[in-house]
């Protein structure tokens, strides 16, 4: 029995730590030893309270400040390696709440036409995430890993800067309806997605949600337009659609690879979207 005692002491203290750790660094961590990890986490932090705006994509979008880092109103609930529509499908079953705007990361949407499962889809259904939603110290966000991981990228991506900066991106348009596209240039999967999330993204509609769908930087290598199949769910959903990575100023967008972006244009990132949600 004393020993049955200790352990729980011991847990009780550990998981005390951890909450102590997680007000010293905003409230949440931004990465773990893995992506599975970090994107649970990342999402498991993004239900907590009542945010006005929900961050729904890729890794693109899980470098994004968001209310963690003094961008009040904003939750990041980015999905390494996946895309915003796990998250969505989440919230239309009832296991993630809505907010009143949820900004859809356009330039990762294409990986949901692929029909295997997504491991962090699946997590969301057990009931060991929902705890976490409950309880931070529980979550993924609070593993001990995370602290030291969450360390290692600041290091790598730079810091924010001020919140409260009007230095956006050098964006002057704002969320409107898309460009028209053709129905010939859509694939059979593709009419099948539209065709599944279009009611969807109704239901959560009528919840009081209205949707962005929003091309983040980089822009697409030689600025074609974008794929054709994601306009027409954006025009047929009654979404409005914001190309903000073809209009950014080059100089302004700078990368740690290929395509997630460094601190200083994150954080730009998300004035932009500030700016231009609070113009529509």
């Amino acid at each position: 029995m004393s020993y049955i005692l200790l352990v729980l002491f011991a847990l009780v203290g550990c998981f005390g730590l951890q909450a102590l750790a997680l007000k010293a660094v905003g409230g949440r961590t931004t990465k773990s030893e893995s992506n599975f990890f970090s994107s649970i986490g990342r999402i498991q932090a993004g239900t907590v309270g009542k945010p006005e705006v929900m961050l729904l994509g890729s890794s693109i979008t899980g470098r994004l400040p968001d209310r963690a880092n003094g961008f009040e109103g904003f939750a990041n609930m980015g999905c390494d390696g996946g895309s915003a529509i796990d998250a969505l499908k989440a919230m239309d079953s009832g296991i993630l709440p809505i907010a009143p705007v949820v900004v859809i990361e356009a330039n990762t949407l294409s990986k949901a036409l692929d029909p295997t499962p997504s491991e962090v889809g699946a997590a969301m259904g057990k009931p060991w995430f929902r705890i976490g939603m409950r309880i931070p110290a529980l979550s993924s966000y609070a593993r001990p890993s995370a602290f030291a991981y969450s360390a290692l990228l600041g290091q790598r991506i730079g810091i924010y800067g001020d919140p409260e900066s009007n230095d956006g991106l050098g964006v002057t348009s704002k969320p409107s309806a898309p460009p028209p596209t053709t129905e010939a240039t859509l694939t059979d999967d593709e009419k099948a997605l539209i065709k599944e999330l279009v009611p969807l993204l109704a239901r959560l509609r009528a919840k009081g949600t209205s949707f962005i769908f929003a091309w983040l930087p980089p822009a697409r290598e030689g600025n074609p337009p974008p794929p054709g199949w994601i306009l027409r769910l954006v025009s047929e959903s009654g979404s409005l659609w914001w190309d903000i990575g073809s209009e950014a100023s080059p100089e302004l967008v700078t990368l740690t690879d290929s395509i997630h972006m460094s601190a200083p244009s994150a954080a730009r990132t998300v004035i932009t979207l500030r700016e231009g949600l609070s113009k529509r």
